[in-house]
């Protein structure tokens, strides 16, 4: 591994790059919806079990990448990736790409549930609106805080419009699987939001970070 740190992102400026964070479906006019321009952005100490991952996957290769990262960038940095406190510019000399790499991005979503009752428990039979604290993006470094059983450093979002949920809905940590590939159906990789799942997609690319596989497909 060769990574050279390019710069530090201080969180100030990382605040203004996320909001201007797009998500791919259009206004009426055509000019982007900018989800997150009105939120609420902190960075916030987290233990695992409080942030649901959105994915039944996680690929082998980019947790071991993640978890080598680790590594290097606190031997030969002394940075704790997963407690950043902006984003970092990081260049790969193996691969001559550069990327960055944020905090991972942590998305409170409102959702509306039913309770169910456990045995000998009292039937409760309104609708609760609740709100979880969902993983946006960074869940391979997550998923290493939780193999390491250390708490991680997300950035915290909160108040973005209803009217644009997230595309795919929260689950536990029992339901995600690591895998060698990526699986072939949808079914198989999340529980989407929508048929249309990746208009709703937050695009991290103006960040610097990656995109989803078969965007559209």
């Amino acid at each position: 591994m060769n990574i050279e740190l390019v710069r530090k992102i201080p969180f100030e400026e990382l605040e203004k790059m996320v909001r201007s964070v797009p998500i791919n479906q259009k206004n009426f006019d055509g000019t982007p919806v900018l989800v997150y321009e009105k939120a609420d952005i902190s960075l916030k100490r987290l233990r695992v079990d409080q942030v649901n991952p959105p994915t039944f996957y996680l690929l082998r290769k980019n947790l071991d990448f993640q978890g080598e990262l680790h590594e290097y960038m606190k031997t030969n940095y002394n940075i704790d990736t997963l407690n950043l406190e902006g984003a970092l510019e990081l260049k790969n000399h193996d691969t001559h790409q550069g990327w960055t790499l944020t905090p991972p991005i942590i998305e409170v979503v409102p959702k509306t549930v039913k309770y169910v009752p456990k045995r000998g428990e009292l039937e409760y039979n309104d609708d609760v609106k609740v709100q979880i604290p969902l993983i946006n993006d960074g869940a391979h470094r997550v998923a290493l805080a939780r193999q390491l059983g250390k708490e991680f450093t997300g950035l915290y979002i909160s108040g973005a419009p209803e009217e644009y949920p997230y595309y795919a809905h929260p689950n536990g940590w029992d339901r995600v699987k690591i895998v060698d590939d990526v699986p072939k159906t949808k079914p198989e990789k999340k529980f989407y939001t929508l048929d249309n799942c990746y208009a709703l997609y937050r695009d991290f690319g103006v960040l610097g970070c990656g995109a989803p596989r078969n965007l559209g497909k």
